[in-house]
Order: C-alpha cells, then sequence, then structure tokens
C-alpha cells in the first residue's frame, strides 16, 4: 500500500507539474525568454512582465550605414562615435544603430568604436588615447560624438580625467580589430524551467509591490504611452531613481569641465565634440508617474 501511494502521488504530481509547466512557457515565459517572437527589450524580461514587451525585428533598410572597426580600411571617415550599448545597437529592432541615421540624413561616413580598454577608461580618455597615439590624426575625423546613457554619466565624466593617457597605435589597432559586441542574453532552455516558477511567484508579489524584482521598477502613469497591452506602465532600472541624487550641482561642473576641456584640445585638430547623453526612463516621464516618490 505504501508502494502504491508513492507512486499514485508521484504520478499525481506528474500530471499537474507537467501541463502546469507547459501552460506556463507557452502564454507567458516562452514569450520572455526566447526570440521567438521577435525582441522586446530587457525591462519586460528581467521583470518577467509578458504585458509590457514590444515584439520587434531587426530590420535595417537606411540606404547608408555606419562602418565598424573591422570595416575600415583607411578610408576618410567624417565621424567617430564613442558609445556603450546604446551605440552598438542595444536598442534592437529597426534600424538599431542612431549612427545610420546619422550617416543617411547628413551623407557622411560614421565610424563606431568602443570605449578602449578593460572597461576603467571612460570615452573622454579614449579619446585622447586615439589622439596621444597618433591615430587620430590617421583617421582625421570632422566629428566626435561621444554618448552616454544617463545613469552612467556620474562615473564615466565626473570625476578626474586622464588627459594624457596614450597607447602603442599597434596595441590600439589589434583591440578594434578583435571587438565585436554581442546582445545574445536569452538563455537556452526547454519548456521545464525556473523561470516558470519565478513567473508564479513575482506575479503575486506585483499584487502588493510595484517593484518585487531587484532590478526593475514599474509606475503607473497618467496617461497611455506605449503601444503594448501595458500602455500606461513605466517600467525602468532601479538605478536610475537610486543614483538620481549623485548628479548635482558640482558634478555637472565636472562633467562640463571636463567636456570643454576636451572640445579645446579636439578644436586645435579642427574636430568638433558633440555629447549625446540618453535620458533615463524615470526622468523622461517623471512628470507623469502616479504617486512619484
Amino acid at each position: 500500500m505504501k508502494y502504491r501511494k508513492v507512486v499514485l502521488g508521484f504520478l499525481l504530481a506528474t500530471v499537474i507539474f507537467l501541463p502546469l509547466n507547459f501552460f506556463v512557457w507557452t502564454f507567458f515565459t516562452e514569450h520572455l525568454l526566447t526570440s521567438r517572437y521577435g525582441s522586446g527589450g530587457d525591462l519586460a524580461r528581467m521583470g518577467y512582465i509578458v504585458d509590457s514587451k514590444q515584439f520587434r525585428r531587426a530590420v535595417v533598410d537606411l540606404p547608408r550605414r555606419h562602418i565598424e572597426p573591422r570595416q575600415y580600411k583607411g578610408q576618410p571617415v567624417d565621424m567617430i562615435t564613442i558609445g556603450d550599448s546604446f551605440a552598438h545597437g542595444g536598442g534592437e529592432g529597426r534600424n538599431n544603430y542612431f549612427q545610420d541615421y546619422i550617416a543617411t540624413t547628413s551623407n557622411i561616413t560614421v565610424l563606431n568604436l568602443s570605449s578602449y580598454g578593460n572597461g576603467n577608461e571612460t570615452p573622454l580618455e579614449t579619446v585622447m588615447i586615439l589622439l596621444n597615439s597618433g591615430l587620430l590624426d590617421k583617421i582625421k575625423p570632422r566629428y566626435i560624438l561621444i554618448e552616454s546613457l544617463e545613469r552612467y554619466c556620474f562615473n564615466r565624466f565626473c570625476r578626474e580625467i586622464n588627459f594624457n593617457a596614450t597607447e602603442d597605435q599597434e596595441k590600439l589597432l589589434k583591440f578594434y580589430n578583435a571587438f565585436e559586441v554581442m546582445f545574445n542574453y536569452l538563455p537556452k532552455t526547454s519548456f521545464i524551467n525556473e523561470a516558470n516558477v519565478k513567473y508564479i511567484y513575482y506575479r503575486f508579489l506585483y499584487l502588493f509591490s510595484d517593484s518585487p524584482t531587484t532590478v526593475v521598477v514599474t509606475k503607473k502613469l497618467s496617461k497611455s504611452f506605449f503601444n503594448v497591452k501595458n500602455d500606461d506602465t513605466l517600467l525602468f532600472f532601479r538605478d536610475d531613481s537610486r543614483d538620481t541624487h549623485k548628479l548635482n550641482r558640482q558634478a555637472i561642473k565636472t562633467l562640463n569641465d571636463n567636456m570643454n576641456k576636451l572640445a579645446e584640445i579636439l578644436e586645435k585638430k579642427n574636430i568638433k565634440l558633440c555629447f549625446m547623453p540618453v535620458v533615463d526612463k524615470y526622468n523622461l516621464y517623471s512628470e507623469f508617474i502616479l504617486n512619484n516618490p
């Protein structure tokens, strides 16, 4: 009898477990964790919020494209861009490189570079490395555009910058020729996975909190802004609101001083500096957030 109860219990658990996982996977987590339904942004995936995922396919239909370091063969370059994931197409979807819009609308050649080194160097120091190494004299751009997500501006620009930074040209070329950006965050998984349990768990917690995960915060907006089912719900990284106090008056002054100093240095080479900060979603929609803390 005891053996029979164990077998029946196992069969009952299996009958419940498999269909439940299949149901959650088919209607919810598969949409979040696979590319079958198109990309849709990290926030919806990390927050387990299917109704905030914007399905979009990678489409490039602009007539002019930017060039990557491996494509540079000494040809004339009008603009160099240096930035983070946003500058490397991390937004995904249609024409996900803003450089392609610049190249198309202005009819210029745009070379997209990353910050040089192990990540400790800022984009400003990367420009100085290109300049002090003599590589910038070979490329001869008319513009250098530095892009940065707002939440990273404090650590990147509001500090002492090494304007004497340099590097050997061969090391620079070797680094950029080997550089490649990959945005494949999706795990390889089957319909039975821990995300199914997490989805149910977090859906329950969302009844009591707008930020049950450690990364994603959700806030209701005063009106509809988005073309998804959750059209009046804003998703943003917790760091967007957590670190806003760092960008005070003194920090902004330091940022401006560093940018102005770099602009003066580049001007002597007839190069114009452009700064492109990408606003955080929390700041962009702040005035429309209901009961904004």
